[in-house]
């Protein structure tokens, strides 16, 4: 071979070799431009996730303060208490009871009201010495507006707080603006979690100008000054970019250098007040030695083509190390190596589960936070440990389960059978409470598990239902969710949460059931019966909210209002010129030996004028056991007062005629169960006993009332007994007061 021949051999493996080469460059850079974007593709959609929930979650809390103040003003427009002389007082009571700093009424002309926790109650207030920014969103609800006001300085608390307001209607027309300020503090623990991006990264709270509203503890930047414009780690560019953004209010991509170090973050705004959500990645940097490889790569590509070819693989392997890394991170728990809760919810929604055919269950050790202070974090984490080996040796094929925060277990169980689900449960608990006698300690682990069937729309909320009511019971019991149950405990928080405004607003009605003279057959008396009727119109009765107060001790209350109401209604009577009848009351045990119990009723009778004789007050036979010689000197004061006294329901347990034999009442009431039995031919036993209790009660000077009295027949058999009174819906059910004067006392 000549040399020309061998300098074109050489000239075309040359070129080949530099075309070769130059492809891949190409290549290895189109690859390398992929692999980064894949990376921070990545990054950047965790981190929008992450920020989206901590938007929805300040929102949510927004909603839930606008929520509060909208109900208080549609209770007051409602009942037009503006001009009430304790109106001071209710918005004082009703800021007491919830987590506003202050709360204040504007009416569109005059002065209004401002109540301030820890001081005194301001009235005839000028709007004008508000902060500037809360008389804006008083003027826009003065509007019609729903508003939220700029951080300003409380002059009270020296702290940046701001102003929700809502108009006040009266009838349809805007009669003023009701009012609440807060701390910006609300917002702390919403931004503060320690499991930001897995635990690598943390979240600001930023205003309109940049400035930090709430920062977070785990910020890497220790000297940045009040705003994220203050300092060098942000580029100059990069600022006049968000800058830009912030003005425009759209989400922003960008990053920062500090210490050397690369963090990329995320601004997306709040949509309130210019307010942004600042989300910093702190495990970005982790990966600038891959970064630093690449570039080293791409520069000696022409020089070094299969070192090139080593390099872009070895980067390519690692990028996929650390995508699945973070994949890893946003889905397991650290503690556990379990699927967190985002990973299970993801599951639940992505299978193939129809109604009916799986189970979801919440578990929960009982007592956790005793074995972390007696036994030692270590030892907390390794049991949680040993749950999840216990919970994932008891799954079948394509169940999963998580761990979602603390000692709070998830599994979705694939059985339609609720025993077979029951069984499944408690055997894994009582494993893990079988294994922890085993270690040494001699302390026995005991959990409490929830179920909800699959299907229900609120799943997630139901299963943590049945766990708190679970709690309440034996350990290592099981609880599956009682829609029944679920709406009557719905039922019991809304009386407890609304009984006292309730009584505040008149919302208990004063019933009256007649109690007809069996000898004249006249009217001789009524009983005095509550009813609740809401402001909706929703009626309860005394049977869904009497047990309750009982519990809670409100009985107290609303037995001395309703002794309030019959004096009222009496008072009524001998003011219209008709001659009242006596009224019976129910007295709990509660009120009944209270030491001023008798000071009180005396000052309402001399309050409304009128004879205590008219006033019978209604007590179980149970007060008397085991006090009878109590009951009778408070029976004996209550009767020189002038006040009756009657026994209630004797017959519907375990009466006792030496009960009714020693204690000094005036009236004895017999059940209606006793009545029913009576009618039974099989029970003549039973009649002539009641036969023989109402002569006995008349030989001692005690009238007799006999409630339940529903047919002709029934009061036939009364009447024969010698009883004096009959009640019941034979002649009347429970009617307001105003129907029973119109029916029963004008007509007399």
């Amino acid at each position: 071979m000549d040399e020309g021949a061998i300098k074109r051999q050489l000239r075309r493996i040359t070129i080949s070799a530099a075309v070769s080469g130059i492809l891949l460059l190409v290549c290895g850079s189109i690859f390398w431009a992929y692999l980064m974007n894949s990376l921070n593709q990545t990054v950047l959609e965790q981190m929008q996730t992450e920020t989206a929930e901590t938007k929805r979650r300040i929102e949510n809390q927004m909603s839930m303060d606008f929520q509060v103040l909208e109900t208080l003003a549609v209770i007051i427009g409602y009942h037009n208490v503006m001009e009430s002389a304790h109106f001071a007082e209710a918005i004082s009571e009703a800021n007491q009871h919830n987590a506003f700093d202050t709360m204040c009424y504007f009416p569109l002309e005059g002065n209004g009201v401002l109540a301030t926790l820890g001081h005194e109650v301001e009235t005839d207030m000028p709007i004008e010495r508000l902060n500037a920014n809360a008389r804006s969103v008083i003027q826009r609800s003065f509007q019609g507006e729903r508003a939220i006001s700029r951080l300003f300085d409380s002059m009270l608390s020296q702290e940046k707080v701001f102003v929700y307001s809502v108009p006040v209607y009266v009838d349809g027309e805007i009669a003023g603006a009701l009012a609440a300020s807060d701390h910006i503090d609300i917002f702390t623990e919403i931004l503060a979690a320690d499991t930001v991006l897995g635990g690598g990264g943390y979240l600001h709270l930023l205003g309109s100008e940049g400035r930090f509203l709430i920062r977070s503890n785990q910020s890497v930047v220790k000297d940045g000054g009040d705003t994220i414009f203050d300092g060098t780690y942000i580029r100059e560019s990069e600022k006049e970019k968000i800058r830009q953004a912030m003005a425009r209010q759209e989400a922003l991509k960008t990053s920062f250098q500090y210490e050397g170090k690369e963090y990329l973050c995320y601004l997306e705004p709040v949509g309130v007040n210019g307010w942004y959500i600042f989300c910093v990645n702190t495990r970005q940097w982790a990966n600038a030695s891959v970064y630093r490889m690449l570039n080293v790569v791409g520069i000696l590509a022409a020089g070094l083509l299969a070192l090139v070819v080593v390099f872009l693989s070895y980067g390519y392997r690692l990028m996929r190390r650390n995508n699945k890394e973070l994949l890893y991170l946003a889905y397991h728990d650290p503690v556990t190596g379990a699927n967190n809760f985002p990973a299970f919810t993801k599951s639940l929604e992505g299978s193939d589960l129809r109604p009916g055919t799986y189970y979801v269950a919440a578990i929960n050790i009982y007592q956790f936070k005793f074995v972390n202070e007696l036994f030692g974090k270590e030892q907390g984490d390794n049991l949680l440990r040993f749950v999840k080996q216990v919970l994932e040796g008891g799954l079948k094929k394509e169940e999963f389960f998580c761990r979602e925060a603390g000692d709070l277990f998830y599994l979705c169980l694939r059985e339609s059978d609720k025993e077979t689900v029951r069984r499944r449960l408690e055997t894994m608990m009582d494993r893990v409470s079988t294994a922890s006698l085993q270690d040494g300690h001699n302390y026995r682990v005991l959990l409490y598990c929830g179920a909800v069937a699959g299907g229900s729309g609120s799943i997630m909320t139901h299963v943590l239902f049945a766990l708190a009511r679970a709690k309440e019971m034996q350990r290592n019991a099981v609880w599956f969710y009682d829609e029944e149950l679920h709406k009557k405990e719905e039922l019991e928080n809304y009386m407890e949460t609304h009984m006292h405004q309730a009584l505040q607003d008149g919302e208990f009605k004063l019933f009256l059931q007649p109690k007809m003279d069996l000898h004249t057959g006249k009217v001789g008396g009524a009983e005095a019966l509550v009813r609740w009727i809401t402001s909706d119109g929703t009626f309860l009765f005394p049977g869904d909210f009497i047990p309750l107060f009982e519990e809670n001790g409100f009985c107290t209350r609303l037995d001395m209002y309703m002794v309030e109401c019959v004096c009222q209604q009496i008072r009524q009577w001998m003011d219209d010129g008709i001659q009242p009848i006596p009224i019976s009351v129910n007295q709990s045990k509660l009120l009944f030996y209270e030491t001023d119990y008798i000071t009180r009723l005396w000052a309402l009778v001399e309050k409304y004028q009128i004879p205590a004789q008219l006033i019978t007050l209604e007590i179980l036979e149970g007060l008397a056991v085991n006090n009878m010689e109590e009951m009778n000197r408070k029976i004996e004061l209550l009767q020189q007062k002038g006040f009756r006294v009657s026994m209630d329901d004797f017959g519907s347990g375990y009466s006792s005629l030496n009960t009714l034999c020693n204690l000094r009442i005036n009236e004895l009431k017999l059940d209606r169960g006793f009545l029913m039995q009576t009618t039974q031919e099989e029970n003549e036993k039973l009649r002539m006993i009641m036969e023989h209790i109402v002569q006995l009660s008349q030989s001692l000077h005690i009238s007799t009332v006999v409630e339940g009295v529903e047919t002709q027949e029934n009061e036939a058999l009364i009447q024969s007994l010698g009883c004096d009174y009959g009640q019941g819906y034979f002649y009347s059910k429970p009617i307001d007061a105003a129907a029973f004067s119109e029916k029963y006392m004008k007509k007399q």
